[in-house]
């Protein structure tokens, strides 16, 4: 009887003690909302064109040095962008993040291995064998880590934002560097 009402509590304990744990193993980190951006109403400046609802053309808006139609200008600020070393090095920075959100994201997939093998042996002629012997051998594998938590999603949202944040940051040296180069000529 004392035997029974120690394995009792211990069930209860051990049912007590798993639902904490898994109360504790929520998804990982609240869904990302990009911030909003409020402008004070004290803020204010005259518009001489008006207020313009009409969305810019970015490919204009990414060349803007274009619109005075000035072919040194143009020249030197492609020979800029194409020789700077901090352009190359925000260029190879969006690489090296874009290969960590492919590998984040590719966690999310299963992951499949395969193995093979021949081995040949030979038998010694002074033993008397000289039996030849092939041996083939092959092996697959595949795995899947379920993500029930969410902590690979996030990982994936935390890669994505990473990559944003590296586009705006060559955007911001490419800006620079224009505007220096139109500013020194």
């Amino acid at each position: 009887m004392n035997l029974y009402k120690k394995r009792k509590k211990l069930a209860r304990f051990t049912a007590i003690m798993a639902m904490l744990i898994l109360s504790e193993c929520a998804i990982v980190g609240p869904d990302y909302h990009p911030p909003e951006i409020r402008v004070s109403e004290a803020w204010h400046t005259p518009m001489k064109g008006g207020l313009q609802t009409a969305i810019p053309d970015i490919e204009t808006l990414s060349r803007w040095w274009t619109v005075f139609d000035d072919p040194l200008l143009s020249r030197l600020i492609h020979q800029a962008v194409m020789g700077n070393l901090d352009v190359k090095e925000a260029r190879a920075r969006v690489l090296e993040v874009r290969a960590n959100r492919h590998e984040a994201s590719a966690a999310l997939f299963p992951t499949l291995d395969a193995t093979g093998e021949i081995y040949k042996s030979k038998g010694s002629e002074e033993t008397g064998a000289g039996t030849k012997r092939t041996s083939y051998s092959a092996g697959f594998d595949a795995g899947w880590e379920v993500d029930i938590f969410g902590g690979i999603r996030r990982a994936v949202e935390a890669a994505n934002a990473d990559l944003e944040a590296e586009k705006a940051s060559l955007q911001d040296v490419l800006v620079n560097l224009t505007a220096e180069v139109a500013v020194t000529y």
